[in-house]
């Protein structure tokens, strides 16, 4: 198989959804445009180092019977995990006349069995979990912030931020290679914004965040990064993959009767959200998968 099969697997995932639960295909479709889930590539047992290596020269790699491979699933509301644990069981079944199921997945000419699904917060690669956002809101509640607190956000897979002037289109849009502190918090607000029940959403201030960034409140305090690119079916995408730590400045700004949370609370708010969501551009498709250390 291609390395990076993000859009491979995207497609794979919502056509096993159609077939095994109409409903819950039906709704991620319609919210599309809120991208109620993420979803990777396929994870090939390998060193993370020879992975990113076979990515950047699109080296096909072979899937082997006797080995595990694994894609890692977001999903960004609650509603949809009964619907999916439903899906999953009636799967398991047969089609009534004795037939068994198709595979669990086809990712081009291979087929894949479903062997295991992990969700627990405590699994040894730290790719898994769960929460709530109230669950978020009080872990950074109860955190005690110093005068500048540090921010570290580890870029797993290839990102990249889509970028363009909306005043001066000449230009054209393009792939922003940087984590800058302005590419990557005002699009993390506007996600809980987004997804965030009603009583939770207006907790994070977008334009305050914006703002923030903008007066530098928030900088980059040290770094790891590298450019990186990987083949699509259609088209390279160019992109950059590691470590960044952000230093949020204060002092924080007073509490106001908007949102209990200061700015810097805001952030590392945002910091949480960023595992489950991804950051940047093309996260229902492999990119993006982010993590805060």
């Amino acid at each position: 198989m291609m390395p990076f099969s993000g859009e491979l697997v995207h497609a794979a995932w919502l056509d096993w959804l159609r077939s095994a639960a109409p409903d819950v295909a039906a709704w991620l479709h319609e919210g599309n445009k809120r991208r109620l889930f993420t979803c990777s590539g396929l994870q090939f047992p390998l060193p993370q180092a020879k992975m990113l290596e076979v990515e950047r020269n699109n080296v096909h790699w072979p899937l082997t019977p006797e080995k595990t491979y694994t894609i890692r699933i977001t999903l960004l509301l609650g509603e949809l995990f009964p619907l999916f644990y439903k899906a999953l069981t009636d799967f398991k079944q047969t089609d009534g006349v004795g037939r068994s199921r198709p595979p669990f997945m086809r990712l081009g000419r291979q087929s894949l069995l479903l062997e295991e699904v992990l969700i627990e917060n405590n699994d040894a690669t730290g790719w898994t979990g769960f929460t709530s956002f109230a669950g978020m809101v009080e872990s950074v509640l109860a955190r005690k912030l110093g005068n500048a607190v540090p921010l570290k956000l580890e870029f797993a897979s290839l990102t990249t931020f889509n970028r363009g002037n909306a005043k001066n289109r000449q230009y054209g849009n393009y792939s922003a290679r940087l984590p800058l502190p302005y590419y990557v918090f005002p699009y993390l607000a506007k996600r809980w914004n987004e997804l965030a029940p009603p009583e939770l959403a207006q907790l994070v201030q977008t334009e305050a965040i914006e703002q923030y960034a903008l007066d530098e409140g928030v900088i980059i305090a040290d770094y790891d990064l590298k450019p990186h690119t990987a083949k699509f079916t259609t088209h390279w995408q160019q992109g950059f993959i590691g470590t960044c730590k952000y230093l949020l400045r204060g002092p924080d700004d007073p509490l106001t009767g908007e949102t209990p949370l200061t700015l810097r609370q805001q952030m590392l708010l945002l910091g949480h959200l960023a595992f489950y969501c991804g950051v940047g551009y093309k996260t229902s498709m492999g990119m993006g998968r982010v993590r805060l250390i």
